[in-house]
């Protein structure tokens, strides 16, 4: 039986020995050359035409890893110098046939692998994670074999395995072996919410050279193995366990918008449209139809929602091409209703009010908190998670003047600076933002000047490129 099992394996091994040489002979021929610096073998998964091999990677992704890293090994795939064997190899792996929703991830997927695509909301600094620990005794002076370290938890012997004594081992920080690792938190994109949900995030692991790659408020996907770990609730160990991703590979999606499938009916019907000279009135009506009298309102939303280009002048410096629109007037004339709707018909939109933002809230901001384990992590706010979409902040006329503050340079030069407790980053915003407000009084007065009635600061009303006065 067991001989059986040998030969299977073996079998299996040289199966990814023949496809890694046919289909990654140049890559492999690159890793010789530049390794250690450059010691990922990245396979593209469509390239993988064995149906068997391909569903025993999703279905058992940390074995065909193990038989990848064989197959390297025992072949001298790749040739070093010095003839040594290149333990330090990872095998990664992207365009997974299928991507996953964090509110979709159920008890069947744990140990598989998956692709799961949203927003990074979080990111703790890079540092060094033990993975291999050697110890020498105390009493004998000798050293022991390599401990493996398990995710979470230092693991130390309990007696020395030469002298067999209980005695206490010194780690030899000389002889262990460390690894880059970076935790991540995953959110779920705003255009796959349903009206009222909350999204739902997911804890990532990345680890060695994929880490510090990515930043708060980049849209990613990321291919990994669902991993689980046990509750503990004062010191009892629970049924209910968490999931975290235990990170393979990181893709940044650069895209704009989500991918829409068009239909030859569609195309007809888009062509038709793009022929009638009403076009453009039809455009602006289908705005908040159930909303009567704002047309030129209408109008200004659908030149945001169509957005301009943003230029690179030879200079360097660079001409945002997204349009900011600032509505307003007195209470009760549908100005929260036209925002709703605009984030609602909006492939990327995020809402949020004035009055319960703070400038936090709205940009960045550096925590300390659990997810990081004690050390400090950055955490996007609206306008990041809006980049490349549009951005409603209702009630801005409420907010707090150090508040308001901090969209002066979201809303111009379309990124956030963040400098606070040794963190310095630079964060995209790259959004349009629509903006409500009401007057001082309650209501305009028409026999006082106008800007003398909105409670906004010129340095900030000078951002808008188009307001309206709404009576």
């Amino acid at each position: 039986m067991s001989r059986e099992i040998t030969v299977e394996v073996t079998d299996v091994v040289g199966e990814w020995t023949k496809f890694l040489k046919k289909q990654y002979r140049r890559e492999l021929a690159e890793l010789s050359r530049e390794y250690p610096h450059n010691r990922s073998l990245v396979i593209d998964y469509r390239t993988i035409l064995n149906n068997r091999l391909a569903f025993e990677l999703l279905r058992s992704p940390g074995k065909v890893i193990g038989d990848l890293r064989d197959a390297i090994i025992q072949n001298k795939l790749i040739k070093l110098k010095d003839g040594e064997d290149p333990e330090l190899i990872n095998i990664r792996f992207t365009n997974l046939p299928q991507r996953t929703n964090v509110r979709d991830i159920r008890a069947e997927q744990i140990n598989t692998f998956v692709a799961i695509e949203g927003i990074l909301r979080k990111t703790t600094e890079v540092r060094p994670r033990i993975v291999s620990a050697v110890f020498r005794c105390r009493t004998c002076g000798k050293l022991t074999d390599p401990v493996a370290q398990s995710y979470g938890r230092f693991d130390e012997p309990d007696f020395c395995p030469n002298c067999e004594r209980k005695t206490r081992l010194d780690l030899v920080m000389n002889r262990c072996r460390f690894v880059d690792t970076q935790k991540l938190r995953i959110q779920e994109s705003p255009e796959g919410l349903r009206g009222g949900e909350q999204p739902q995030t997911l804890d990532v692991d990345a680890t060695d050279d994929i880490t510090g790659l990515v930043a708060p408020g980049d849209r990613v996907v990321v291919n990994g193995i669902l991993r689980s770990v046990q509750r503990i609730n004062y010191g009892q160990k629970s049924t209910l366990f968490d999931v975290y991703l235990e990170c393979n590979f990181i893709e940044i999606a650069e895209k704009e918008f989500e991918e829409i499938a068009i239909t030859e009916e569609d195309e007809t019907e888009i062509r038709a449209l793009a022929r009638d000279p009403m076009v453009y009135k039809k455009i602006t009506r289908s705005i908040a139809p159930t909303i009567y009298g704002t047309d030129d309102v209408k109008e200004a939303i659908a030149l945001q929602l169509f957005g301009g280009i943003a230029k690179d002048m030879p200079d360097g410096s660079r001409l945002r091409g997204d349009i900011h629109v600032l509505l307003v007037g007195d209470p009760g004339i549908a100005k929260s209703q036209i925002l709703r709707y605009v984030v609602k018909l909006s492939p990327r939109g995020i809402y949020t009010s004035g009055k319960s933002s703070t400038s936090a809230g709205l940009t960045a901001t550096a925590v300390k908190d659990e997810f990081g384990d004690g050390r400090w992590t950055l955490e996007a706010g609206a306008l990041v998670l809006a980049d490349m979409g549009i951005a409603a902040v209702d009630e801005m006329d409420k907010m707090a003047r150090e508040d308001r503050s901090a969209l002066h340079e979201a809303m111009e030069q379309q990124s956030i600076s963040l400098a606070k407790a040794g963190i310095t980053a630079t964060l995209k915003s790259r959004c349009a933002l629509l903006g409500a407000a009401n007057p001082k009084l309650g209501r305009f007065d028409q026999f006082v000047p106008i800007a003398e009635q909105i409670n906004m600061p010129p340095s900030l009303l000078s951002r808008f490129d188009l307001i309206f006065v709404m009576t």
